[in-house]
């Protein structure tokens, strides 16, 4: 699959994703456990925090990218098209990288419980289609390639 049908096929996710969530509300979150979240890269620095801790705690990797604050801050900015907009861009400039790649479908992933257990339950709902199509594509992309798909499935377990 090469770049162009990369992005294609990243259509074809937003697509599904926003046939799916059919208009639900999707206003950003300015709130965090009852703390009045002021700014945007406020919200992004709790975010990459948690997702910190949460990696560190759980594999005992380190965070190698700044994912987790880019989605943060493309959700709060443009809403969903921030969002997706954080994703075209991520999988394609780093499509390539397994170690990014694989931390950016994590991030997304980790959104959709991060919203879940704060209660916005349409965020979850985006996030966890969102990381369902993505993380097709990018297996999809990395098919032949044993040690990438490998990677990718030992990350996200």
């Amino acid at each position: 699959m090469n770049k162009k049908e990369l992005e294609a096929e990243l259509k074809n996710v937003f697509g599904g994703v926003l046939k799916e969530m059919n208009g639900a509300n999707l206003e950003p979150v300015k709130m965090w456990l009852g703390h009045k979240v002021t700014n945007v890269f406020e919200y992004g620095a709790i975010s990459e925090r948690c997702m910190e801790r949460q990696l560190a705690e759980t594999s005992g990797r380190e965070r190698k990218t700044t994912f987790m604050s880019d989605l943060s801050i493309g959700e709060w900015c443009e809403s969903w098209r921030g969002v997706f907009d954080t994703t075209r861009r991520a999988i394609t400039e780093w499509r390539d990288n397994i170690e990014y790649i694989a931390e950016f479908v994590l991030c997304v992933n980790w959104k959709a419980w991060e919203h879940h257990a704060r209660g916005n339950e349409n965020w979850a709902k985006f996030y966890s289609l969102l990381f369902e199509g993505v993380r097709d594509v990018m297996y999809d992309y990395y098919e032949g390639d044993e040690e990438k798909t490998s990677y990718l499935w030992q990350y996200l377990d």
